[in-house]
């Protein structure tokens, strides 16, 4: 089983990134039971073809299979489960793209070709795996020793948990191996686009002195701001010309929509906090009692910190609890206070205190036999034989265990709320010191335990905390769900909302641009229903109200201003981005004038005017001009092939109207070398045409994502 220990020893695993670098799409949300009911079948269609919910919810829980495995962890929390919807969905985009485009050109990857990469190991994907050697790199023969391992395993000769360990290794291991196939795809596909892509001397060397050649440049600039807006007097005329210029830009890949919404959060009353503070009061009375079964009392209580039977150490018990230690006794109780910063209510009762570890270093096996006589005696007679100095680990191999030792921190088990075997397990091992052996009897079992070593013995508090954060009472929700309903009764338009909603004391917020694959509202929790009907609406309607938050504590209210379709964006929905550059083309023409034919020195008399000197200026890097706060992008262009002290004609930058000087001209040390950069103009050729590319293969698949209707 050294092999098992080997690949445990390496920690938390990171989640597995497949890092294609294909699409980013940022897409998903909430993880809900499909219901058939609905009548829906699909999730979406990509390059004409039907994802059907159950294909996706098929790779959906494989995936979430593989994440929990690889990150050693039984549950996934609702943002991760959001993640995991996006990183499938992207990826069932990004092959059914890729193998369409394989498939027209005749690219294949043979299991050879997958073998042959396994036994190089030198895909990135491959180093995210357990099957690593000490410095990083992937090891094919850990991996064919951990497979061939589990292809012999006996479940009858392992615990449950080993057997289920190996059977989750291996599942990750086929989808890393199917995973590792499309990465190979993609290289192949990337590398044939690279391969149509040249360089030339004349290329290779602007190149090369576009990025060592650098100077001081002295710059005298206008910035746009000091002329007012409403003297610029930007026409229809002035927005379509920026229209026509950017037009191949403004593009909408996918349906969004212009929201306005109403999140308004119900908060406790005075009078809810009254009535939860006498309640705290006779939790208290309760906790200074005897109490038989502190577990089940901390549930009725409300608590949202359940008791356990093991101490713990302070850093794992509550902020405010742990502050207030030293101010009870053993049996005392602490409270009711209040502690501000989680709107909560607390107290709590010390217990006990104890002497507990950091991390111990331990061994286990379980002692078998026909009937418990014999369990009694054979435990008695492997822990005579431990304390005579018999090998703990190689008595276990006797018995086909393998008693690896292992360490155990306190930080791993000490938030979680834990009862029965386990803590009398846990409970035991704390109690212990450094080479100490015990025999325990659980419910199940009976285990023999040695201690190898031990780090930082540490006091430990055996507590029963009571911790309710202050809610409102169902008079307080309805009196709020009244107020917003009376409101929406006489606003039922979103013209309504944009003139009335401030004056009726509800803030109205605005949500441009809003797409379906986002998780919810405006980032509201459990809005899905909201979502579901934003995207099925009208322009200029209005939703009902959603009780919404993770507590149902906001009421939300949608809006639906503006639907933009799939495709290239009118000039009309353009107007309020374009206006600005618009807006800076006339500012521009008006103030070039004062720049135009006049040396630095004179252009310091001109009102307004900046002058700034810039160190370094090089033709690939914006300048940042101090006087602006503020990058420039055309100044190096601009002076790069101007003589010293050669003085520009007025130019237009993003934030003023700028002349600029060449002084002190200077090159950095560097070798000029041909081919290395052709090599060099190629891979970034290379980079900005394969992104152009996978944006227009995105564009041609026609991508629909109805996730949000299902999941």
């Amino acid at each position: 089983m050294a092999t098992l220990q080997k690949i445990r020893s390496k920690g938390p695993l990171l989640l597995i990134v497949i890092g294609l670098a294909m699409l980013a799409f940022i897409l998903g949300d909430a993880w809900k039971i499909i219901r058939p009911t609905q009548g829906i079948q699909y999730v979406g269609n990509i390059a004409g073809e039907d994802i059907t919910a159950m294909d996706f919810q098929k790779e959906l829980e494989i995936y979430t299979d593989v994440v929990k495995f690889a990150n050693q962890i039984s549950d996934v929390t609702e943002e991760m489960q959001n993640s995991l919807k996006d990183e499938v969905w992207s990826t069932m985009v990004r092959n059914r793209i890729l193998d369409k485009e394989a498939k027209a050109l005749g690219l294949v990857v043979t299991d050879l070709e997958i073998k042959d990469a396994i036994e190089r190991g030198e895909d990135e994907m491959l180093a995210n795996t357990p099957f690593t050697r000490p410095d990083g790199k992937f090891d094919s023969d850990l991996l064919k020793k951990t497979l061939a391992l589990y292809l012999e395993l006996d479940p009858q000769t392992v615990s449950p948990e080993e057997y289920e360990y190996y059977q989750s290794l291996y599942n990750y291991w086929l989808f890393v191996e199917q995973n590792l196939k499309s990465s190979l795809l993609y290289n192949k596909y990337v590398s044939l686009v690279r391969a149509a892509i040249v360089s030339n001397p004349v290329s290779a060397k602007n190149s090369f002195n576009n990025r060592i050649m650098r100077s001081d440049v002295l710059m005298a600039s206008l910035p746009y701001s000091i002329v007012p807006d409403a003297d610029a007097n930007i026409t229809a005329s002035d927005i379509k010309s920026v229209y026509d210029e950017h037009k191949n830009a403004l593009f909408n890949y996918a349906e969004n929509r212009d929201i306005v919404y109403i999140d308004y959060e119900i908060t406790p009353s005075d009078d809810d906090r009254k009535a939860q503070l006498e309640e705290m009061n006779e939790v208290v009375s309760q906790l200074e009692s005897e109490i038989d079964d502190y577990a089940s009392f901390v549930r009725r209580s409300g608590s949202e910190v359940p008791y356990s039977e093991v101490a713990r150490s302070a850093r794992n018990l509550p902020v405010d609890v742990a502050e207030r230690l030293d101010s009870v006794k053993v049996g005392g109780v602490f409270g009711p206070y209040y502690d501000g910063f989680e709107d909560s209510y607390n107290a709590f009762k010390l217990l006990s205190v104890v002497k507990g570890y950091d991390s111990i270093q331990f061994s286990v096996m379980q002692v078998v036999a026909d009937d418990a006589d014999a369990i009694a005696a054979r435990a008695d007679s492997i822990e005579k034989a431990v304390r005579k100095g018999a090998d703990f680990v190689e008595l276990a191999s006797n018995y086909g265990q393998s008693a690896l030792e292992q360490w155990l921190a306190a930080d791993a088990y000490e938030p979680a709320s834990i009862s029965g075997d386990n803590a009398i397990y846990i409970n035991k091992l704390n109690s212990m010191k450094k080479g100490d052996v015990a025999v325990l009897n659980l419910s199940n079992a009976t285990i023999i335990i040695k201690v190898f070593d031990v780090k930082n013995p540490v006091d430990k508090y055996n507590t029963v905390v009571v911790k309710r954060p202050v809610q409102f009472s169902e008079t307080t929700s309805n009196e709020a769900y009244n107020k917003l309903s009376a409101f929406l009764s006489v606003n039922t338009t979103v013209d309504d909302l944009k003139e009335n909603a401030e004056n009726s004391d509800f803030h109205l917020l605005y949500y441009p641009g809003f797409q379906n694959y986002s998780h919810n509202v405006a980032g509201v929790p459990k809005s899905t229903e909201a979502l579901r009907w934003t995207f099925g609406a009208q322009e200029g309607e209005v939703s009902r109200i959603y009780e919404v938050g993770g507590a149902n504590d906001h009421l939300l209210v949608v809006g639906v201003e503006k639907i933009h379709p799939r495709g290239n964006i009118s000039i009309a929905d353009a107007t309020a981005t374009l206006s600005l550059t618009a807006l800076n083309n006339k500012k521009f023409d008006m103030l070039k004038g004062q720049l135009a034919g006049k040396t630095i020195d004179q252009l310091k008399s001109v009102e307004g005017i900046q002058i700034d000197t810039i160190r370094s200026v090089n033709f690939n890097n914006d300048a940042f001009v101090s006087s602006l706060y503020s990058n420039e992008a055309t100044v190096g262009s601009s002076v790069f092939n101007l003589e010293q002290n050669e003085l520009t004609i007025p130019m237009k930058g993003s934030n003023c109207v700028f002349v600029a000087e060449k002084i002190s001209p200077d090159t950095y040390s560097a070798e000029y070398d041909e081919n290395t950069e052709n090599l060099r103009v190629r891979t970034m050729s290379s980079s900005r045409i394969m992104s152009g590319l996978l944006e227009e293969l995105y564009y041609q698949a026609k991508v629909v994502d109805d996730r949000y209707k299902l999941f």
